[in-house]
């Protein structure tokens, strides 16, 4: 079977390229006004809390990605450590939860309007989307040089908006006082970072790269911990930005636009739009084609799917599986879900399975010892424990505050879509041919 690999052609600023884009993205273009109308002068604050329970399940899927880094990582995890049909099970929310995808392209629409009003947004979103799958139809080198010149762009043009509109902000004692960073109480803080949660998450799927770079047991846990580093530090200045700018009556609910109005010139903040918050929802598109097919490929190969879904083209991209990721983004678009609908569903789907690669740092240390032994990136067995288990509690608390948003159409139909997948794998398992002794 052809490799959709190209050899161990990601280097340091690769991933780190890849993995900026993909947690720069509709966090910062959408939840930093939902956040304000939260916590008010809390936001900053809430994005380090919101930090703080990113890093729980990211430290847990940058262990396993030292100890056993694979291609297809979350997915080799879950069926090393958990089980075969439970992997498979893990692979198929995730394929659902990348409806996800047309977030990013409809978010990039709406801004487009916003500059060019009259736009045919579905049209707008369509075609990034298609321009996106065609720079990874042309192999993970391509796909990777195109999120560096992206990334450069985006960072450029947020460390701009962070360096004027600090000039703007004249009083930071509301940032030091508790009656304005909690106006809402602890919950409304808590609830705010929770959400903030979903512009942070993303540097975890650079494990799914383990076979393509160079000395992945110490590249992934380095390149995960410094990206999400970087990016919580823009979030916090950025959140000062939005809120010390103008009065918190007139952000509540808005975009970085509002304050980016104040603080550019015209010229300036077209270009902010346009070089900044509509690449950043590209970065974060292109990131996700990036790494979404592997798990699909090793699914082949354990007799899960068909080998015949696994061809590769001439760059070694499997596109069959980048086209059922592209038609699983573009029916949001094309059916007219809304950009807010689309986060929730996508992130509660993201954060049921979110859950099994985390869960099965739990069994490493007894199942894979040796691994777990010689990994440089090695957490106390208590740890590997309690850190699941953490997580668990608060993935299980996104579930269910995203439930009546939903509404139970959807869940059914996710439920629907569970049942399916079980079948099929209660009527695979006997016909299955793994390459895997």
């Amino acid at each position: 079977m052809n490799q959709p690999v190209e050899g161990k052609v990601l280097k340091f600023w690769d991933l780190m390229s890849i993995s900026l884009g993909q947690i720069i993205g509709t966090g910062v273009v959408v939840l930093t006004g939902v956040s304000i109308g939260m916590t008010g002068h809390g936001a900053p604050w809430a994005f380090l809390l919101a930090l703080g329970i990113v890093a729980i399940p990211t430290i847990c899927i940058a262990a396993l990605g030292s100890a056993i880094p694979s291609t297809g990582g979350n997915y080799t995890y879950v069926r090393d450590l958990l089980g075969s049909k439970i992997s498979f099970f893990y692979l198929a929310l995730l394929l659902a939860g990348q409806v996800i995808l047309s977030s990013y392209a409809i978010g990039f629409a709406e801004y487009g309007d916003a500059l060019v009003p009259g736009l045919n947004m579905t049209l707008v979103a369509a075609t990034i989307m298609l321009l996106c799958f065609i720079a990874n139809l042309l192999g993970i080198k391509t796909a990777a040089r195109f999120q560096s010149v992206m990334v450069l762009g985006l960072l450029a043009a947020l460390a701009v908006y962070i360096a004027l509109g600090l000039t703007h902000v004249q009083d930071y004692a509301p940032y030091r006082q508790l009656p304005t960073v909690m106006p809402n109480g602890f919950g409304g803080f808590f609830a705010a970072a929770f959400l903030l949660r979903l512009s942070l998450i993303g540097s975890e799927f650079i494990s799914e790269f383990g076979d393509e770079m160079e000395n992945p047991g110490r590249m992934i846990p380095l390149v995960m911990g410094i990206s999400l580093l970087v990016v919580s530090l823009l979030y916090i200045l950025i959140a000062v930005v939005a809120t010390g700018v103008l009065p918190l009556d007139q952000l509540a609910g808005r975009n970085l636009a509002v304050t980016a109005k104040i603080i550019f010139s015209p010229g300036v903040y077209i270009a902010f739009i346009a070089g900044g918050i509509m690449i950043s929802l590209v970065t974060s598109l292109n990131a996700i084609f990036a790494w979404c097919t592997r798990g699909l490929y090793m699914a082949t190969e354990d007799g899960w799917l068909p080998a015949r879904l696994a061809v590769v083209n001439r760059f070694g991209t499997p596109y069959i599986f980048l086209t059922v990721f592209f038609a699983v983004g573009m029916l949001p678009i094309l059916t007219g879900m809304t950009l807010t609908y689309v986060a929730i569903l996508g992130n509660a789907v993201g954060a049921i399975f979110g859950l099994f690669p985390v869960v099965a740092l739990y069994n490493l240390a007894k199942r894979n010892p040796e691994a777990y032994r010689l990994a440089p990136f090695r957490l106390p067995v208590l740890l590997t424990r309690l850190l699941p288990l953490t997580a668990v509690v608060i993935y299980g608390y996104g579930i269910y505050s995203s439930w009546d948003f939903i509404g139970n159409t959807g869940w059914l139909l996710l439920l629907g879509y569970s049942v399916l997948v079980m079948v099929y794998i209660y009527l695979r398992e006997p016909y299955r041919v793994s390459a895997r002794v």
